[in-house]
């Protein structure tokens, strides 16, 4: 098997900040993994002909003019002037040569030891080194590689979460690093205390101590193995209990209040109502996923089919009556089939071409950050909205978008089987009704939904 080839080179396309990131490149066997420095310069700090950063400007010395055209000299001068001398420049090259070399030394090691050798075995074991190295010293840092790591696989929402648990983190040590044989169930204590004293909800406090669990036992011992699973700091940490919430929800009479209602056509209370009573009237649809139905979710046989954002499992339910009614209001306005049915997001957006689960695995982190980024600034809209239609509906509840489901559940619990509820819910992560609720086919559902809106 043919040795792999180690090079540094500049990455050609910059961060927003205009700086270009340095990487080492693995090549074997026609393949290519690449190993970030952590670095990142000016393109003219390079110095392409070496693969390092530039130290000092080349001379232009007597001997090398004579020999030289004057073309030639022209072209050298303006090279000479394009060169970018930065302060760590010295630095930068002593990292790239000890990083080669330790590629070089564990492609021997495996070599000695008659192990498969790949650029990406190679880069899965000097990624793993370099995490365990930096953990060891501060497991802040960990989480943070950790986070970014999350969002190149475009697990947006858990990145999201990684990254506020970080900046609560860096908060409580006050910026100091987290070195790893601190992380202690005494460690866990002291900052459960720290989000008590400011003031944080018990709810927030486990929820906030779920991410770190998280972190520590499926990316820190299971998938990295930094750590030893009889060092897991939550083995003996009590973590907060969970407090009951009320939840608010409308009844019939209070539903009908808001469909009543007379407001102005192609205003937002207009098209909020409308998405939330077709909400409900879907079982419940959640915010994010209603914001992006489109009409190809619409099936000629009378059908509302997508998937779940927060599962990522298929929906099919019979439209009522009653939703296909919403829909006639916005048929109007549909020009293709990959339109949004609700006027929250735009269809000429760069998101909007989204829209098989294959869609958004293709998409580039930056894209999905776009979309959910809109989709939270509308879902803000979205409930401001309705705390309005409430109060001109002159009803005295809180009402927000998860109400629809609140509300649905309410209301069909006291027509149909919790099971059927469950089902059309979309709770089919609950193992302990899982099993009875894989015989309910499509058929038994649409009795259960038109038994609830009779």
């Amino acid at each position: 098997m043919k040795q792999a080839k180690f090079k540094a080179l500049l990455f050609p396309k910059p961060y927003s900040n205009g700086l270009y990131p340095i990487y080492i490149r693995i090549y074997q066997n026609r393949k290519s993994n690449y190993i970030s420095m952590g670095h990142s310069i000016p393109q003219g700090a390079w110095n392409p002909d070496k693969n390092e950063v530039w130290e000092s400007k080349p001379s232009l010395t007597e001997k090398l003019k004579q020999s030289l055209s004057k073309e030639e000299i022209k072209a050298f001068r303006q090279k000479q002037a394009s060169i970018i001398l930065i302060t760590n420049a010295i630095k930068i090259n002593s990292d790239i040569r000890v990083k080669i070399a330790e590629l070089e030394s564990l492609q021997n090691k495996l070599s000695v030891n008659q192990e498969a050798i790949t650029s990406g075995i190679l880069k899965n074991k000097a990624d793993r080194k370099d995490i365990a190295e930096k953990s060891r010293k501060d497991f802040l840092l960990y989480i943070e590689e950790v986070a970014k790591r999350k969002y190149e696989k475009k697990q947006i929402r858990t990145s999201e979460k990684y990254s506020a648990l970080l900046r609560k983190l860096k908060a409580f040590r006050k910026d100091k690093p987290l070195p790893l044989e601190e992380l202690t169930t005494s460690f866990l204590n002291d900052y459960q205390l720290y989000l008590q004293k400011e003031g944080s909800h018990q709810n927030y406090i486990n929820v906030n101590l779920s991410v770190l669990r998280t972190i520590i036992q499926k990316d820190a011992i299971k998938e990295d193995k930094i750590l030893s699973p009889e060092k897991n700091p939550f083995i003996w940490f009590t973590m907060p209990k969970i407090l009951p919430t009320h939840k608010e929800k409308l009844d019939i009479n209070e539903l009908q209040k808001i469909e009543g209602l007379q407001l102005e056509k192609n205003q937002s209370l207009y098209h909020v109502r409308n998405a939330f009573i077709f909400s409900l009237y879907n079982a419940g649809i959640r915010i994010g996923d209603l914001l992006q139905l489109k009409w190809c979710n619409i099936k000629e046989d009378g059908r509302l089919e997508y998937y779940m954002g927060k599962t990522g499992s298929e929906r099919s339910i019979k439209l009522l009556p009653q939703s296909m009614k919403i829909l006639k209001l916005y048929e109007s306005d549909k020009e293709k089939d990959a339109d949004y049915i609700f006027p929250f997001l735009d269809n000429k957006a760069p998101y909007s071409k989204l829209i098989s689960p294959e869609d958004f695995q293709k998409a580039s982190p930056e894209l999905l950050v776009l979309l959910y980024n809109k989709i939270e600034s509308q879902a803000t809209m979205y409930n401001l909205a309705l705390k309005t239609i409430a109060k001109e509906a002159k009803i005295k509840k809180k009402i927000s978008s998860h109400i629809a489901r609140h509300s649905f559940a309410d209301i069909a619990r006291k027509k149909v089987s919790v099971y059927d509820i469950q089902k059309m819910l979309g709770h089919t992560s609950m193992k302990t009704t899982e099993a009875y609720l894989k015989s309910l086919d499509n058929d038994a559902m649409d009795k259960a939904m038109e038994e609830v809106f009779k």
